[in-house]
């Protein structure tokens, strides 16, 4: 919706709504931008004093009020620069995949919209109303791509990754981040996170969680991280998730028997296992028993070995077979003795 109304101090304002789907933090950019881009063809020293605001947020999934200001000029005498050029902008937007860009449309600024709705995500958009023929400015990811890659090879979004830390250059800000999706993907970082990147360094039982802005080419294949948003350690990642995934036991899940286990006690076990668990043992099978309890498992070409954790006792249960000899070995740990019990498992698999 656009207005217009008496301003004191000699300010022209517009107010536009607009609908940013259900995550607001592609405005910023947004704001930044289109405050250059609206006056690319403005006449000399025009847009001194031209400024973005928000006037409010109204009814909606996130619906500011921009509101733009230009001192010494009265509500009367609106440039037309401001509408020829949000039109302009507004059609390049609305062009469909097979349709020509507007030929009046600078190309270097195409690169603009690589800062806006970044985070947009698939069905997110970001929506200028009422709907007009001067006002068809509606933002979706796929759209987003297309124009920023009319000028350029890459374009840029949030991603979120998990990997390894593989390399760390202190004095350069730089890294390598190993992940079974993407392969080696190189990164920037900030000082505040190189403490938790250098402990990672080389850990093969750490993971690291990145948020942050990447660059994919046109097939979408991710080539690097710029940016890091947020990081976050996950210590023995691979098994806590194993240990989680039995959450989504329904009762009965063994042929209309076995209790699943409760969400409190994968919790718990979760916990214990990021705390405890030793970088010198393999990862086990995760498995569930009909009791509701829980079993790390290993077999060998030598042994079978079960390690079950005994809610209802409280207490972990070692259970090894020997498949040459047929040996068997049984021995109860109580929940506060992870390492007793992590120590015979570990001499059992080596022998």
């Amino acid at each position: 919706m656009r207005q217009r109304r008496p301003v004191p101090d000699h300010f022209v304002e517009i107010t536009e709504m607009v609908r940013i789907g259900s995550d607001s933090r592609g405005l910023g950019p947004w704001l930044r931008s289109k405050s250059k881009l609206i006056f690319f063809e403005r006449p000399k020293g025009f847009a001194n004093g031209f400024s973005l605001h928000i006037e409010r947020i109204d009814d909606g999934s996130a619906m500011p009020a921009l509101v733009a200001r230009i001192p010494g000029m009265l509500p009367e005498t609106l440039p037309p620069e401001i509408t020829a050029a949000k039109d302009l902008i507004n059609s390049v937007i609305a062009t469909e995949a097979g349709q020509s860009f507007p030929t009046n449309f600078p190309r270097d600024l195409y690169s603009y919209f690589n800062r806006i709705g970044r985070s947009l995500e698939e069905g997110d958009q970001i929506e200028w109303l009422p709907d007009s023929p001067t006002n068809k400015t509606v933002l979706t990811p796929t759209k987003r791509k297309r124009l920023v890659l009319a000028n350029r090879e890459t374009y840029e979004a949030e991603i979120t990754v998990l990997g390894f830390v593989e390399e760390l250059n202190s004095k350069s800000k730089t890294g390598t981040l190993r992940t079974d999706e993407h392969g080696p993907i190189p990164f920037n970082y900030d000082d505040p996170f190189f403490a938790d990147l250098r402990m990672s360094l080389g850990s093969k039982t750490t993971t690291v969680r990145v948020k942050g802005v990447g660059v994919f080419d046109g097939n979408d294949q991710l080539g690097s991280v710029t940016e890091i948003e947020q990081l976050e350690t996950l210590p023995h990642y691979a098994l806590v998730v194993a240990i989680d995934a039995l959450a989504d036991l329904p009762a009965g899940w063994l042929e209309g028997h076995g209790a699943a286990p409760s969400p409190e006690r994968l919790n718990w076990l979760s916990n214990e296992v990021t705390r405890a668990f030793p970088e010198s043992v393999a990862y086990p099978s995760v498995v569930p028993t009909e009791e509701g309890h829980v079993i790390f498992e290993w077999i060998r070409p030598h042994s079978r070995i079960e390690l079950e954790f005994n809610f209802s006792k409280s207490q972990i249960e070692l259970y090894a077979t020997n498949l040459n000899t047929k040996d068997f070995k049984e021995q109860s740990f109580g929940t506060g003795q992870w390492s007793e019990a992590f120590a015979v498992v570990q001499q059992l698999i080596s022998l």
